[in-house]
């Protein structure tokens, strides 16, 4: 999930993919991501230690959220890049759009899925052709935290084929963003529909048709960000309401959870609602280069936080392995050390050996296509942050 734009220059890190710059604001929201995604998975049960479990005690009890996060702000971003070039251009480049995912997406994964066909614990066909061809989360799979990767990838083959049609004519924006509001109610309205008719929790949650409000809701915040740049500005003036939405939304999520019929249905949408709160309150906050002791650590997860996700439960199995009577259930701190520190070492070495160096090709025979024009503009914004965030 690569950011268009630059960050402020005193929270820019280097982009070893060859792209520029990210965000330290953006990243910070990828690690408050990955660790929630990570809380669900490694915290299933209390370790014993107090403040251990004070920390582990968001992803413990709604953790799963942390894929609403990465939802919104995967829309958000990849919605402005779509977006500008439309902008720039006239036009959008669906299959050019479409490569330059798979370039970004598929390595760490069909890495990941050639180490678990040689040595891998589960029967193949549980999931190799489904997760391959992305159909995992309607076909079944038993590895089972792919699921959200189908999401996003049948949510952006869809906008990849459709944007370009809607746009040979003339674009509206107000057409968009009606259309997006669309998908947020149907989603909502096939959820309860789905729940009434006895659809399984799983499925609500995997499921395409189901879930992809959230990410409709990422890229009609970046149809605001693009096209209303004046309102999007008036948005981020209000961070404190956003912040105290962030935590209305979230002691609502621990309280409710997923499993209820509320939380199964009006439970996701709270979900990205939080979610998008969350963004704003960050987006461009000049606390988040000043608070660097907390920030930069969090960045510095974010950073990695594809190569951690996809590889985490298979690096803490592996690595718990070669430790006798340390079980992937146990939540002692020993083996929450072992099951963080192996997911994210592997998910530090999938990115660095895989993900970069295919980025690295990427931007070389098939580069963004922002213009001088596009470079001046990010200069510009970039120094009036600086000078806000500086004082």
């Amino acid at each position: 999930m690569a950011s268009a734009l630059a960050a402020p220059e005193r929270t820019r890190t280097a982009d070893a993919s060859g792209g520029g710059s990210r965000r330290l604001d953006l990243d910070v929201v990828r690690g408050c991501a990955i660790l929630l995604a990570l809380g669900w998975h490694f915290s299933k049960h209390p370790s014993g230690n107090r403040f251990l479990d004070l920390l582990q005690w968001p992803g413990r009890t709604f953790g799963w959220a942390g894929v609403d996060l990465f939802f919104v702000l995967s829309g958000f971003l990849v919605g402005q890049l779509v977006l500008r070039e439309h902008q720039r251009t006239g036009r959008f480049d669906g299959r050019r759009f479409t490569v330059r995912r798979a370039l970004k997406l598929w390595p760490v994964l069909y890495v990941f899925l050639a180490v678990q066909v040689l040595a891998g614990p589960y029967p193949v066909d549980t999931y190799l052709w489904q997760t391959a061809l992305h159909l995992q989360n309607y076909a079944g799979t038993s590895l089972g935290h792919l699921w959200s990767l189908a999401v996003e990838e049948h949510f952006y083959l869809v906008l990849a084929v459709l944007f370009p049609l809607v746009t040979r004519r003339r674009f509206a924006p107000r057409v968009l963003a009606g259309v997006l509001a669309a998908v947020l109610v149907a989603a909502l309205a096939v959820r309860f529909a789905g729940d009434a008719a006895g659809v399984s929790n799983v499925r609500l949650q995997w499921r395409t048709h189901f879930r992809a409000d959230a990410l409709a809701a990422g890229v009609l915040l970046a149809t605001v960000a693009v096209h209303r740049p004046v309102t999007f500005e008036r948005l981020l003036r209000y961070r404190w309401l956003w912040a105290v939405l962030t935590v209305l939304g979230g002691v609502w999520l621990a309280h409710v959870g997923k499993s209820e019929p509320l939380g199964r249905t009006l439970g996701y949408t709270v979900a990205y609602l939080t979610a998008a709160a969350f963004l704003l309150t960050l987006y461009g906050a000049t606390w988040v280069p000043r608070a660097r002791l907390m920030t930069v650590p969090m960045a510095a997860l974010g950073r990695y936080s594809y190569g951690i996700y996809i590889w985490h439960i298979a690096a803490a199995q592996s690595v718990l392995g070669l430790f006798p009577g340390a079980a992937y259930d146990s939540g002692t701190p020993v083996v929450q050390a072992i099951k963080y520190g192996s997911a994210v070492g592997i998910g530090v070495l999938a990115t660095v050996l895989v993900e970069r160096p295919v980025l690295r090709l990427r931007e070389r025979f098939l580069p963004d296509r922002r213009t001088p024009a596009d470079a001046f503009r990010t200069r510009a914004v970039t120094a009036a942050q600086v000078r806000t965030a500086t004082g």
